[in-house]
């Protein structure tokens, strides 16, 4: 699920008229733009509903892969790391390309960026239908990271920007649900089609199909008001390719693992990403002290708020894209069931994210700022019921899984919701889309590392102790991967308790 929100705190990389340095302890912002903007009609709800379609594929083809990954890898006749570098790909490409997109925007027109990025989604998902091997598919999900990553910043930035307030408050509340609602529905049609079709055919088709949505989407944009910052900033390329580099440096190896040829490449590659990010780092601070805005402002990060609310997104996301690849492998292995009964299984889980995230302003008038804690101490609490009900049943299936799912649906949707909104509060204004785009790109890195880290302690655990059979392990994987996902969710509560009790923040 690649849930992205906002509050109703305009996106559009302002910078104040005072150095910032004079209250936020930052750099002098850049100097305005001193170019008319650009004319902008209202988007209306037909603009709206073209913006939230054009958002469908980037959670479909998340939800639907990360179901369709024990098909991918039998019809490639590939290994599970390979499986799982065909999703951490797409996640880390997306994470990278996510830094600079929305400056882009600013700079170029957001409908702009918006339909090249919607195009190019559109063809490298029908061309990763048709891969003949596993470096191929690797490559075009890698484009359709890069797709999906440019496109994605401009979808809230038109909302949040052309708008009118009553439909902008609407389209906001849609945008996170559409998340999730498109991560079920990707896995819907990922079962559906898979069990018509079958291995080779059924992914494939899933591919097709969601480049179909993009097109259709591609279609209706010119409903949509093409908009451009006032402001522009400087795009900081050196930082962005400094920053995807290392990210790729990082997972990459963390997926393949041994695969890699051995722990020499490995650790030759953690280390050159390593390397990379390190040299980012001090390009940023460098940046910032010549009275420019980089891509990651140090001085954004120095809000403690802010810091402990973007560590927060990589422990939920992290966790959160384990868990989706774990239960479908564990589900389609050791319960014996095809990729459509995962889907139904996996029903309840979704219905209590997406109920929970529409009625979340109810429940947070009741539950206030400590929301976050006990909906991470409850997942916590609901990991640990599913490792040892998953141990429990001996091969079989049961319903008696579903109420446990529901409740971690519930559980993460009011963990979610909040802590984006606990980042951007306690930002300054001129930066809400910086950190706005920080909390996305530790959102599609979370679930990379996920799939590679967590699932790797997943199969790892699982072939240990197979006893003989090669499904045998897997409950036991299962177990010992979410005790870490439930560690990951007391940390998050760690850092929500502190956010609590630090109290409302102030004004920016």
């Amino acid at each position: 699920m690649t849930l992205t929100t906002a509050p109703s705190v305009p996106a559009t990389h302002t910078p104040p008229a005072v150095p910032v340095a004079a209250t936020h302890g930052g750099p002098a912002a850049p100097a305005a733009h001193t170019g008319a903007p650009l004319p902008a009609r209202a988007l209306t709800g037909t603009g709206l509903a073209a913006l939230l379609v054009a958002f469908l594929p980037v959670n479909m083809t998340f939800g639907s892969v990360n179901l369709l990954e024990p098909a991918i890898t039998t019809d490639l006749g590939v290994t599970v790391s390979g499986g799982q570098l065909v999703l951490s790909a797409y996640t880390t490409a997306f994470a990278a390309t996510l830094v600079v997109a929305g400056r882009l925007g600013d700079r170029f027109g957001r409908r702009r960026l918006l339909a090249a990025g919607v195009g190019a989604f559109g063809v490298a998902s029908v061309l990763a239908a048709l891969a003949p091997n596993l470096i191929t598919l690797v490559v075009l999900r890698a484009v359709l990271g890069v797709a999906a990553g440019l496109f994605t910043p401009q979808v809230l930035s038109t909302i949040q920007s052309t708008a009118p307030a009553k439909l902008r408050a609407l389209g906001v509340t849609l945008f996170a649900a559409v998340g999730g609602i498109a991560t079920v529905a990707g896995q819907l049609l990922a079962g559906a089609v898979a069990q018509a079709a079958g291995d080779h055919w059924g992914w494939r088709l899933v591919q097709i199909l969601t480049g179909a949505i993009g097109a259709a989407a591609l279609l209706a944009l010119r409903t949509v008001p093409e908009s451009r910052s006032t402001a522009p900033l400087s795009l900081d390329l050196r930082g962005a390719a400094l920053l995807g580099t290392g990210l790729l440096l990082v997972v990459v190896p963390l997926t393949l693992g041994t695969s890699a040829g051995g722990p020499a490449p490995v650790l030759a590659m953690l280390a050159a990403g390593g390397a990379a990010l390190t040299v980012f780092a001090r390009s940023q601070r460098a940046a910032e002290r010549r009275g420019e805005l980089p891509v990651v402002p140090p001085s954004v990060l120095r809000t403690p708020a802010v810091r402990q609310g973007l560590v927060m997104s990589l422990l939920f996301f992290t966790g959160y894209g384990a868990f989706l690849y774990e239960f479908s492998a564990l589900a389609q292995g050791a319960f014996g069931v095809d990729a459509w009964d995962t889907v139904v299984l996996l029903l309840g889980f979704g219905a209590g994210f997406i109920v929970t995230a529409l009625a979340l302003p109810a429940v947070e008038r009741r539950t206030g700022r400590w929301t976050m804690t006990g909906a991470a101490l409850g997942q916590a609490a609901v990991l640990v019921g599913l490792a040892f009900t998953v141990n429990g049943t001996h091969g079989h299936t049961t319903w008696t899984l579903q109420p446990l799912l529901i409740a971690l649906g519930v559980t993460q949707a009011l963990m979610y919701g909040p802590v984006l909104r606990t980042v951007l509060s306690r930002t300054p204004t001129w930066a809400a889309g910086v950190a706005g785009g920080l909390f996305t790109t530790l959102q599609q890195l979370g679930l990379g590392l996920g799939v590679a880290l967590l699932g790797g302690l997943f199969h790892a655990v699982a072939d240990a102790t197979a006893d003989g059979s090669a499904d045998a392990g897997l409950p036991r994987g299962f177990a010992a991967a979410v005790a870490v996902q439930a560690a990951l969710a007391l940390a998050f509560a760690f850092f929500a308790t502190r956010i609590a009790r630090a109290g409302a923040p102030e004004a920016s």
